[in-house]
């Protein structure tokens, strides 16, 4: 006959070994003894400012939004600054049909990398879509003279501060000086920001759509699919790969994440229902704000990168003011799926009861309000690992000739003269 006693020792250490193998399963997932994680020196490199010039743009640009943090870009750099690429590879595939979230991502490093041009001392100018023959070829940015350039940017120091906050929130409101702030960054005219109150009828509304869109997508087998791609479910893989998702940035509190460890890798069902929970009873309910990014084309190359780099200026700026951002993007996901699938426009209908100007189509939708910590950050590839083929080679050829005949220029006028 077993003793009480010994039944109890038995149970502690069966409790032991579960708990040691959730404490191996933890750091597996990197939610402890994170350390000097490769996947996170891009974060490392650039508070220590490890380049200079056009690398510290690409720099920046790494550490930039993007969906499902698939990194979606590449960089070629030359001494008269950086070309952006599209990586079409990097998709989200039936997530992004149409790659509208793609190039929003890329629009976000485009802001980045401009913003860390006033860090050089060297004017910058930004070029879009600037080879008609190469749609891939996103951006150029060409660098100016050295010390004839603006002052740092105010934003410039919260490119190393900037995280995504997946987490449950403290609630509150976002007052309305914060608003003020927010709604004055500026915009092209391709675009509308719109902010309300998540406690107003529109906010209500928008979380009511937000959850119908989200179980919509966990229905859809083909789109948990392409999200699941992007879960990376061991430090191994993160270390590796270096972008994607993981419990460690999912947003559930350290005690649910810790939990999480002890469980077998998720599928992309399992995936789905928690992220449907998830949303329905925390990241929505402790929100303070919603909002959306509008586009008159949400599906124009040129809009999408726009939308991009205003998430980017927003996010920036709502980390200066002590805030916390989310992109809540199921509710545009679904209205591209619909279309992707020519469906009825049910989720784009529904739409309009949110928008001020019906004639600018919701392209980007977030959240905002008060996190209880600060976000973790997520994996990065490092500038070594995100760097092109001398793609600009002609043109740094053509720039210099350039240059030479202006030079030739003023030396025939000084002679004439």
């Amino acid at each position: 006959m077993i003793s009480r006693r010994s039944a109890l020792r038995g149970a502690g250490g069966a409790a032991a070994v579960l708990a040691g193998a959730g404490l191996l399963r933890a750091v597996d997932q990197g939610l402890v003894l994170a350390g000097d994680r490769p996947g996170l020196a891009a974060w490392r490199d650039w508070d220590d400012r490890r380049y200079d010039g056009p690398l510290a743009l690409v720099s920046a640009g790494v550490l930039a939004a993007s969906p499902h943090n698939t990194q979606p870009w590449r960089f070629a750099v030359g001494r008269l600054g950086v070309d952006i690429f599209e990586v079409a590879g990097r998709s989200l595939g039936a997530m992004d049909p149409f790659g509208r979230e793609r190039l929003a991502g890329l629009g976000a490093a485009i802001h980045n990398m401009a913003l860390a041009s006033t860090g050089l001392g060297r004017p910058a100018v930004v070029h879009l879509l600037p080879d008609a023959a190469n749609p891939a070829h996103v951006a150029r940015i060409e660098l100016g003279p050295e010390g004839q350039g603006p002052a740092p940017h105010p934003l410039l120091s919260m490119i190393g501060r900037r995280h995504t906050d997946r987490g449950d929130w403290r609630g509150g409101v976002v007052s309305d000086g914060q608003l003020a702030v927010l709604r004055a960054i500026p915009l092209p005219p391709e675009l509308r920001l719109l902010i309300f109150a998540a406690d107003s009828p529109q906010g209500q509304r928008f979380a009511a759509l937000t959850i119908d869109a989200t179980a919509a997508i966990v229905a859809d087998t083909e789109m948990m699919a392409a999200s699941h791609t992007w879960f990376r479910h061991d430090r191994r893989d993160q270390d590796r790969h270096k972008d994607g998702l993981a419990v460690a940035t999912s947003g559930v509190s350290p005690l649910l994440a810790f939990a999480a460890a002890m469980l077998p890798e998720q599928t992309a069902a399992s995936e789905g229902r928690y992220w449907l929970a998830g949303m329905r009873d925390s990241a929505l309910p402790s929100a303070s704000a919603f909002g959306f990014i509008s586009a008159r084309d949400p599906y124009d190359r040129r809009s999408a990168l726009l939308a991009g780099s205003a998430w980017q200026r927003l996010h920036l700026q709502a980390i200066a003011l002590g805030l916390a951002a989310q992109p809540l993007n199921q509710l545009p996901e679904m209205i591209d799926r619909q279309h992707q699938l020519r469906r009825a426009a049910g989720f784009g209908r529904a739409a309009d009861a949110l928008l001020v100007d019906p004639a600018f189509r919701p392209t980007f939708a977030f959240r905002l309000g008060h996190g209880h910590r600060p976000a973790a950050a997520s994996p990065r590839r490092p500038v070594s690992e995100v760097i092109g083929q001398p793609a600009r080679l002609d043109y740094e050829v053509s720039r210099a000739a350039a240059e030479t005949r202006a030079a030739d220029d003023v030396l025939d006028r000084r002679r004439k003269g």
